[in-house]
């Protein structure tokens, strides 16, 4: 599914459709023949149906200015087909503990119609259980091919299990204050990661590191992220762990630690367990890859103190990649519970949700067709002392950025776990690639086998 982020951001914004009308089952009744000389009377009018009434199972706080709470309400006056009830079941934003207490609410037997999750693994590894309703029908339904009207679509099996109501797309974001005490300009698309790699040496100093690299599975390979189908299995499902990236990559962050002293310690990091973006914001890193909501982290001040203005650049690439603008496109979904009796109501909700809640929650919506810079203005105009809106717009706007056709499995979370592990025992242990490698393909053999019985 390789577009241009014109797709991409494309991808950012459309012109709000409104929201797709749903049959909710019911009719009005016919009102009764007048008699000969008489006239139908008021009270002989048909009443208007009743509305469809379902419920959103959601890890955003059940507040008024929550801004998913507020474009839920929104929805409620938009139209006279649905009604849908907010059900937060966490108010702390932690979407495991949400997810954990909507399985054990499921098992029990509540029917659920719409519920959100983080990330992308998460909501197949339920679709694999049977817990989530396929959307094709109703997209077809409704006249929709999901690939020519959402960036992203989110499918396992050639099904459509989820939509993304908005994006988060990795580039590399910068302290400019660091980078034009360094002397250096900002790298334009089609910088490599041995490029990164000098720009992080360039950029250390006795106060701060060149860059930061988390504990995350995305962060001992980022390029099987941004120039793979999958992570960590080919097409085959097999282990794709040969693939000359992953060589390349875990010698990479050796040597950047090891040699060039240009990053913090791996074992500094594990055992601080920071947020993925504390080191950036304090200062202690000059450059750091990562997903776009850094961008409103970054207006955080009270979470992240800091005063530099942010500056951003495309991810680097593979030093042979043929594709100068690959990324990475990813985010939770919204989706339909496969016991919903309010089936088209649900998808009528989720519907509008892809295509209006952008305006509450500020967030980059996964539609095509907008006008992205004009959508950073509007969300970020009064914050130009800390977000560089003209490189943030080139950065996420490039027509050249694209993603691989990819695919996702439901235990796609338990792949990213055995890399976790592999690259720490390279790095605590100071172990071979080829010994790591030989580990991780028997550790994803073993779960890929598992899946398939």
């Amino acid at each position: 599914m390789k577009r241009a982020l014109a797709l991409l951001i494309s991808l950012m914004i459309i012109v709000p459709l409104a929201a797709c009308g749903g049959n909710n089952g019911t009719e009005q009744p016919a009102s009764p023949s007048a008699a000969p000389g008489t006239s139908t009377t008021a009270t002989e009018k048909a009443e208007p149906s009743a509305k469809s009434k379902i419920k959103f199972y959601t890890f955003k706080a059940n507040k008024p200015e929550e801004p998913t709470y507020q474009a839920v309400q929104e929805y409620n006056k938009s139209q006279d087909k649905v009604e849908v009830e907010y059900v937060s079941l966490v108010q702390n934003s932690d979407s495991v503990e949400f997810l954990s207490k909507l399985d054990v609410l499921i098992a029990g037997g509540e029917v659920v119609d719409v519920f959100m999750t983080g990330n992308e693994e998460t909501l197949m590894e339920r679709a694999s259980r049977g817990v989530v309703e396929p959307l094709d029908s109703y997209l077809e339904a409704e006249g929709i091919k999901a690939e020519d009207e959402y960036f992203k679509v989110l499918k396992m099996d050639k099904k459509t299990y989820g939509l993304m109501n908005s994006v988060t797309q990795w580039f590399t974001v910068f302290n400019r204050e660091h980078l034009e005490e360094a002397g250096l300009e900002l790298p334009e698309m089609g910088w490599t990661w041995d490029d990164f790699r000098t720009y992080a040496k360039k950029l250390t100093t006795k106060d701060h590191y060149g860059t930061y690299f988390h504990t995350w599975g995305e962060y001992p390979n980022i390029v099987a992220y941004t120039e793979r189908s999958n992570p960590q299995l080919g097409d085959d499902l097999k282990p794709i762990f040969d693939d000359p990236s992953f060589n390349y990559f875990f010698n990479l962050r050796r040597a950047m630690e090891k040699e060039d002293k240009s990053v913090e310690p791996y074992a500094d990091v594990l055992a601080a367990n920071y947020h993925v973006l504390q080191q950036f914001f304090a200062g202690n890193a000059s450059m750091l890859a990562v997903p776009s909501y850094a961008v409103r982290a970054g207006l955080n001040l009270e979470k992240f103190p800091h005063s530099f203005q942010m500056v951003y650049a495309p991810l680097p690439r593979s030093v042979d990649a043929k594709d100068v603008g690959m990324t990475n496109i990813s985010s939770g979904g919204l989706a339909m519970g496969a016991k919903s009796e309010n089936k088209d109501a649900a998808f009528d909700f989720m519907r509008w949700m892809t295509m209006e809640s952008y305006k509450f929650t500020q967030e980059i919506p996964n539609i095509k067709n907008v006008d992205g810079t004009a959508l950073l203005n509007t969300f970020f105009s009064e914050n130009k002392d800390l977000i560089d809106i003209d490189s943030l717009a080139k950065t996420l706007f490039d027509p050249r950025n694209k993603m691989p056709d990819s695919f996702s499995v439901p235990y796609g979370s338990e792949l990213k776990k055995i890399v976790e592990n592999g690259f720490a025992s390279f790095m605590l242990d100071e172990r071979s690639f080829e010994d790591v490698q030989k580990e991780m393909t028997a550790e994803v053999e073993k779960v890929v086998q598992a899946n398939q019985k």
